[in-house]
């Protein structure tokens, strides 16, 4: 596999892209080029790489070789904390000895924002997603919705100009995940944001589909 998305005004770009774990090929030479501000889906069954190549983008992996470029820098060699990327994982991985409010505001503790910024942002992100009144419920008191809710809200909140989804409606009734996605896409406006899902429906919502 080799040439996937070219896109003439780059922000994310992988160029020449190889990832193996043993003797599987999760990347074979990937080029791919995603525009500022756009929604790219990655559609492919399990096993394509898509998840592989989201958390090469994301650093959480480390390709074999090639170079990973985002607003045209390349980040190969810089720390996942420190690319300006919001990661929304398939199982949500909510802190579950955190509250709904400890678990958003994360990100900002992390950037070392002040207590004032936290409160009002995390309060109006809570607003946002429609949980208002749960700020001090844990993960295991929530729905299934909820918890992505509070997901998306956590991987919002440092606002990054880049927002990663593997998967992102993990196990919910078309209802809930329909509602979520009216809710949430509108946040995602001027982002760009790489959607990784098997689902073809999820996929039609993104400016460009890429099949894996």
């Amino acid at each position: 596999m080799a040439e996937l998305q070219q896109d003439t005004d780059k922000y994310v770009e992988l160029r020449n892209i190889n990832k193996t774990y043993g003797t599987f090929k999760a990347s074979n030479n990937i080029n791919l080029g995603i525009g500022k501000g756009k929604l790219i889906a990655l559609l492919g069954p399990s096993g394509s790489g898509k998840t592989t190549i989201l958390r090469m983008i994301a650093g959480l992996e480390t390709a074999d070789s090639g170079d990973i470029i985002i607003d045209g820098k390349v980040v190969n060699d810089v720390p996942a904390s420190k690319r300006g990327i919001g990661f929304v994982f398939q199982n949500y991985a909510l802190f579950r000895y955190m509250t709904v409010f400890d678990n958003i505001a994360f990100g900002l503790k992390i950037q070392k924002k002040d207590k004032k910024y936290i409160k009002e942002r995390v309060s109006k992100l809570v607003e946002l997603i429609g949980l208002k009144g749960l700020e001090k419920r844990y993960p295991s008191q929530l729905s299934g919705g909820q918890k992505q809710r509070v997901a998306f809200a956590r991987a919002l909140a440092p606002n990054p100009t880049l927002l990663l989804l593997d998967e992102p409606f993990p196990a919910l009734d078309a209802a809930t995940k329909a509602q979520i996605i009216a809710d949430l896409l509108p946040r995602l406006a001027g982002k760009t944001v790489v959607l990784v899902t098997h689902n073809a429906d999820e996929a039609a919502l993104a400016d460009t589909r890429i099949e894996l």
